[in-house]
């Protein structure tokens, strides 16, 4: 096969299609990216796994259309309750806060394979198929292409050519294997049992529905995940036994998995919750050990990581499919801007200067929470007291605090996850005092415009970069913005945010939109099609934000473009 028709495969291979891919794929179709998925796996996942979908994962789903059809599917009214040697906490909300920049303000539990449902459907429904059976066996790689091999589960072999190669494929990752990208960290010694299954709780200890509820002692854990469907609860325990252990088990990559009996978990579940809960009909059981590992990077020339095959961490915080899941988002648009020709080269680099740290971040911190957890399950008397007087006392009053809870919720959401002094954001000048810098999220707010309510976030982000221009329209130099949106049609989308109602603009009425972004009277945001921003500054001199442009957008006219053409989907709005 000769270069000249390799090259006219597809821009983009994407290997996986859990939720980490298939959120890739969602994005490179919405910019009208040549792709392909596949994933060796027939089926794609009927168990629960993922259990949890944050906030900010939420806002990137609805920018498809897809967040709100995810909470309908899901249950976001959880509660908290802590039992700990007898003694059982009040139950704390874990959504609900009113003063949150969002309107996702809480934790959905829903199954992963509801996440994955609505994100196959999604893609199918707009043409995309995702190829299961279908294995990548090798590929290779030279200064313009990467060409792989990939096997059918008939046995049939296909090779293709693709400008780039994304391993969203696991912690087992052949991807990453064949890019030579190490994979550091280690395996945790615990042995922990999972399993989907209906509980029944004693008066005591009774099993309250729309509720987490956390049993702990010293003769081991059990955390109970409202689920909803296909079974009531999601079930992780470890005896106190294996919590205590000390022998190291080989180091391995590979996660201990094992057939788990319902007997076996009843008995770890009888430890944690002194017999007074009992488990029955289960959807799923296995035995699984954790790792805390990271790929030493996230780029090898062509080839990238996202997902799983970069990081694997505790289930803390329940941030893993997120986690990955905003790999994908950043890493998507980047890729599309540059395959189709509307950015420099140069912002491939950013993926990884970007989202490595974030990586990195979660697993020390993910690690010292377990680290923290395993230590209380101790049997000595002073770690019994803490379970008793501490943990199951001070913390559930902690958690009532407002402040408390909503800085808590602002970290394990991913909400405050900024790129601040990255290289693809800038603040400009004049500066504003308060508001989202160049490289934090861009809060949400409800607006509206000729048709009606909406939101921000649905408004600024979408295949392309938004300029938000806030204050009053006849502030702007019209020549100006008509130069910015000719030279970057297709790339940049110019939306005007005022206070007052006037035709085809955005309306902050009460204000809550310019208090959140710190304007008071005029301001510039360039927001990304991650919606993140990627510039700013007060007042209504555009010079600055188009020397940030030239730096790292190409002009209409020197745009060489792919066969499909920029954002074949973009119209100024998000994909609906």
């Amino acid at each position: 096969m000769s270069d000249a028709h390799e090259a006219n495969d597809v821009d983009v291979l994407i290997v996986g299609a859990g939720p980490t891919g298939l959120t890739l794929a969602a994005q490179l179709r919405a910019f009208g990216v040549r792709f392909r998925i596949i994933d060796k796996s027939l089926d794609r996942a009927r168990e629960t796994r993922a259990l949890a979908v944050q906030a900010r994962t939420l806002e990137v789903f609805q920018s498809l259309r897809l967040g709100d059809a995810l909470v309908a599917r899901g249950n976001a009214s959880a509660r908290l309750m802590l039992h700990f040697d007898g003694r059982v906490s009040p139950p704390v909300e874990l959504g609900g806060f009113s003063a949150a920049d969002t309107r996702y303000p809480f934790i959905l539990f829903v199954s992963q394979a509801d996440t994955e449902a609505v994100l196959g459907e999604h893609l199918t429904g707009r043409g995309v198929e995702i190829e299961r059976g279908v294995e990548l066996v090798s590929f290779d790689t030279s200064p313009a292409h990467i060409r792989c091999a990939m096997r059918s589960r008939a046995g049939r072999m296909e090779h293709l050519c693709c400008q780039y190669l994304v391993g969203c494929d696991g912690a087992h990752s052949t991807v990453r294997k064949g890019a030579g990208i190490a994979f550091e960290g280690d395996a945790y010694l615990q042995d922990f049992m999972l399993g989907d299954v209906e509980a029944d709780g004693e008066e005591r200890s009774r099993l309250l529905p729309n509720t987490l509820h956390s049993f702990g002692g010293r003769q081991g854990v059990a955390m109970f995940f409202p689920l909803g469907r296909p079974t009531t609860w999601r079930v992780i325990a470890m005896s106190g036994e294996s919590a205590r252990a000390r022998v190291k088990t080989a180091s391995t990559d590979k996660p201990l998995e094992a057939r788990l009996s319902l007997s076996e978990l009843q008995a770890v579940v009888d430890g944690a919750t002194g017999s007074a809960v009992h488990v029955r009909d289960p959807g799923w059981l296995t035995h699984f050990r954790l790792h805390h590992r990271q790929a030493v990077r996230y780029r090898r020339e062509r080839i990238f990581l996202a997902g799983d095959a970069g990081h694997i961490h505790s289930p803390v915080g329940a941030q893993g499919m997120n986690t990955g899941i905003q790999d994908a988002w950043n890493l998507g648009w980047k890729l599309s801007l540059v395959t189709l020709g509307g950015a420099d080269e140069r912002l491939l680099d950013t993926y990884e200067e970007e989202r490595w740290p974030v990586g990195q971040a979660l697993l020390r911190y993910t690690d010292r929470i377990f680290t923290l957890l395993v230590r209380s399950l101790s049997a000595s008397r002073l770690a019994a007291w803490m379970r008793r007087n501490v943990v199951a006392r001070i913390v559930p009053l902690v958690l009532k605090s407002e402040r408390v809870r909503a800085l808590a919720f602002r970290f394990v959401s991913e909400l405050g996850i900024s790129y601040r002094k990255r290289t693809a954001v800038s603040e400009g000048s004049p500066r504003l005092r308060a508001g989202p810098r160049a490289g934090d999220r861009l809060p949400d707010a409800k607006v509206s415009e000729d048709h009606g309510e909406s939101f921000l976030l649905d408004k600024v982000v979408g295949p392309c970069y938004h300029l938000l221009l806030c204050g009053p329209v006849t502030s702007w130099n019209r020549a100006q913005v008509a130069v910015i949106a000719e030279q970057y049609r297709d790339i940049v989308v110019v939306k005007h945010l005022t206070r007052q109602s006037a035709p085809n603009v955005l309306v902050d009425a009460v204000g809550i939109a310019f208090r959140r972004l710190g304007v008071a009277e005029t301001a510039q945001y360039l927001i990304r099609p991650d919606g993140y921003v990627a510039f700013r500054c007060a007042g209504t001199d555009l010079s600055g934000l188009m020397r940030f442009l030239e730096s790292w957008l190409v002009i209409r006219e020197q745009r060489k473009l792919s066969s499909t053409g920029l954002g074949s989907d973009v119209s100024g709005a998000p994909v609906p």
